[in-house]
């Protein structure tokens, strides 16, 4: 039987399986408005948090980077001007995100390649740097994730995420996730007749460890934090 898909099928988030296939199909609608839509949702302040993870980076002479879930490259871009002796990559699982990446980038030392966060095609100890912009919240198993970027990090290499933040408390999650489900579901009728494409980043959230666990989880795989900050009233976070 044929596999039929809908936007509003948000229980297909529940399964690393089903959630792999969602995302797939919803960033294969959103990518050619995604560089828009980035910085609508964000009151125009992606540029800038993402330009704060870049600084807050280490120093290095030629460093393996790799830019998880790079979708159509900001931070991939943003890490070879950091790093122009660096090797650099940018991976996403979809094909439609990479296509535009390829299309903007103008480095020698960047290449694009269409891979799975939870099986990076990466020796162990490889990778001096991993970023990702929202790709934590988007891993179809993040436990299966941090495991990855664990095993390919290098001793004394840094991994740092930007991503949508949850509160501890259920008062402040439910008004953060209110709050988010009208902001995306205005954007998603006005780019695309369909509430349920921007909407989906407060169904990923709910479902997503609020701060404490995030940083419980983390630690677990022995990924500890050397520093951390919020914007935008808390909702995204910087780790690192």
């Amino acid at each position: 039987m044929a596999d039929v898909f809908s936007l509003d099928q948000i229980e297909r988030l529940d399964k690393p399986n089903t959630k792999r296939s969602y995302n797939r199909r919803l960033f294969t609608i959103v990518a050619p408005a995604y560089d828009f839509v980035t910085r609508a949702l964000s009151l125009g302040r992606d540029p800038a948090w993402k330009k704060r993870l870049i600084e807050a980076l280490p120093p290095h002479e030629a460093p393996v980077c790799v830019d998880l879930a790079c979708g159509t490259g900001d931070l991939t871009l943003k890490l070879a001007e950091r790093y122009p002796r660096g090797r650099i990559v940018g991976l996403d699982l979809n094909p439609s995100m990479l296509q535009i990446a390829r299309r903007r980038c103008r480095f020698p030392n960047v290449r694009f390649e269409q891979a799975d966060v939870c099986d990076l095609p990466w020796p162990d100890r490889s990778v001096d740097l991993l970023t990702g912009g929202y790709a934590l919240r988007n891993a179809p198993d993040l436990a299966l994730m941090l495991s990855e970027v664990r095993r390919v990090l290098r001793p004394g290499g840094v991994a740092a995420f930007l991503e949508f933040s949850r509160p501890a408390g259920r008062a402040a999650g439910r008004l953060e996730y209110w709050v988010l489900k009208s902001w995306g579901s205005f954007w998603g009728w006005f780019l695309h007749g369909d509430s349920h494409v921007y909407s989906y980043i407060a169904e990923s959230l709910r479902r997503f460890p609020d701060r404490r666990r995030l940083r419980t989880l983390m630690n677990q795989h022995d990924l500890r934090r050397r520093d951390s900050r919020t914007f935008l009233l808390g909702v995204i976070e910087l780790i690192i």
